[in-house]
């Protein structure tokens, strides 16, 4: 815009100035017709008093008379800014004045010129003398400076002014984003700490961030109360699903002592019965000592499988070392089914309790061996992922049957004629006490259970 002004206004001033040399040469032209000046010897000095009387009232305006064939007759510069009169016709421009001033003569009209240049634009104007000889012409020239003077000065400061604004600007626009940045990366690295819930963030001083900032920790509160909610809400599921699961125990209870309660009742009326038979009676007591004995195994089982007892976590540096040591108690009654450990070699420390994961792991290898056929290999595994601990024991054995398959980490849910169903049950409540769970893969060749499990307390 100040480019463009700049050119408006020189264009404007070349015009009035083009305007002015043209009143100037007609100012001459009526000064000699006045004064009553010809063409004659000794005239020159009337020519000259009239043209400077006419551009007395014309600044930076200079002129004379020109005759075709005796070159000037007069030349003034009365408004000269120089230090003194300036009588002598510029030389470097007295070839383009002869030319407009004989080109108008012979035109019987007036005549303009201009010339722009990097510095200055050069006008000439002619005008025909009338009631003189032919050949006879004013003349008036004036220039119009484009760099330097105050309308460049102006322009110049303009845009010198304007790039110190958008220097500023720009300085400033990049300490704004600059601080934008940094707080932006404080903000990233506080959400990227990969807590389960959102961090409380700091207010960074930036009031359109801090608004960011407050919705993000109001909505993390939001959450982190939703979340408690839920949690609440998943502990009365789990404990009306236990108190459900209740009822199917009591009748899985007096399913499996019935029979033997049966048979303690037939051997002892048997040895009551045959008193004088002393050795019938010592077997019969005997009977009924072993049904006892199943009764209280088979009681303990249904404690364990109820009863969550508390947790205690200790450090586990080598859960190879832990699963080997675990699938070696089953070497023997493995026989021709190889049990293999599969750990990778980078694995960091973990924390459980591990009497009870070693409870848990014991059932799911016996399960495996059960449900295998020989010469099919059960393989140990341990990963981690998404900050928790995966323990999961796989079989190629025979698979869950249909029927069961929604009810199996329950008590007495079991495939077997010869199950109890308590162990999957022991092994759910163990992962539900470390606040973890207990999954089951249902594959074509076979079956993998899991035991999905935090890392540490806090997790």
């Amino acid at each position: 815009m100040l480019v463009a002004l700049y050119k408006e206004t020189t264009t404007q001033r070349t015009y009035r100035a083009a305007t002015n040399i043209a009143r100037a040469c007609e100012a001459i032209v009526r000064e000699v017709g006045s004064s009553g000046a010809t063409v004659r010897a000794g005239a020159k000095a009337d020519y000259a008093v009239a043209v400077d009387r006419a551009l007395t009232s014309f600044p930076g305006v200079e002129g004379g008379v020109w005759q075709s064939g005796l070159g000037s007759l007069a030349y003034a510069y009365p408004t000269y800014e120089g230090s003194g009169q300036k009588t002598d016709l510029p030389q470097a421009e007295e070839p383009t004045i002869r030319q407009v001033a004989e080109t108008s003569a012979a035109a019987w009209r007036p005549f303009e010129w201009q010339r722009d240049s990097r510095s200055q634009v050069l006008l000439i104007q002619a005008c025909p003398l009338a009631n003189m000889e032919a050949g006879v012409a004013a003349w008036t020239m004036t220039r119009v400076v484009t760099v330097g003077d105050r309308p460049f000065l102006l322009a110049t400061t303009g845009l010198a002014f304007l790039l110190i604004v958008l220097l500023g600007s720009a300085a400033l626009l990049a300490r704004v984003l600059w601080r934008w940045s940094r707080r932006l990366r404080a903000v990233e690295s506080a959400l990227a700490t990969g807590a389960e819930d959102l961090p409380v963030l700091q207010l960074t001083g930036q009031r359109d961030l801090d608004r960011i900032v407050k919705a993000i920790n109001a909505a993390g509160a939001k959450a982190m109360e939703a979340r408690r909610r839920t949690e609440s809400l998943q502990q009365r599921v789990a404990e009306g699903e236990r108190l459900a699961a209740l009822g199917r125990v009591a009748a899985g209870v007096a399913h499996e002592i019935r029979n033997p309660i049966a048979a303690m009742r037939l051997k002892a009326e048997n040895a009551l019965a045959n008193e004088a038979d002393r050795g019938r009676s010592t077997d019969a007591l005997n009977v009924v000592v072993q049904q006892v004995g199943r009764m209280d195994q088979l009681l303990q089982k249904l404690l364990r499988s109820v009863q969550r007892s508390e947790i205690k976590r200790e450090p586990v540096t080598d859960v190879r070392k832990f699963l080997a040591a675990h699938a070696s108690l089953f070497r023997e009654q493995a026989r021709r089914r190889p049990i293999s450990v599969d750990v990778p070699d980078c694995f960091a420390p973990v924390q459980f309790d591990t009497a009870a994961v070693g409870g848990a792991l014991d059932n799911l290898i016996l399960n495996a061996i059960q449900n295998s056929r020989d010469g099919a290999p059960i393989v140990l595994r341990a990963e981690l992922k998404g900050g928790r601990l995966r323990l999961s024991v796989s079989d190629t054995g025979r698979g869950v049957p249909e029927e069961i398959r929604e009810h199996l980490f329950e008590p007495f849910a079991t495939g077997r004629p010869d199950g109890t169903g308590l162990g999957l049950a022991f092994v759910r409540e163990v992962a539900e006490a470390h606040g973890g769970s207990a999954s089951v893969q249902h594959r074509n060749d076979g079956t993998t259970i899991t035991l999905d499990i935090p890392m540490g307390p806090h997790q």
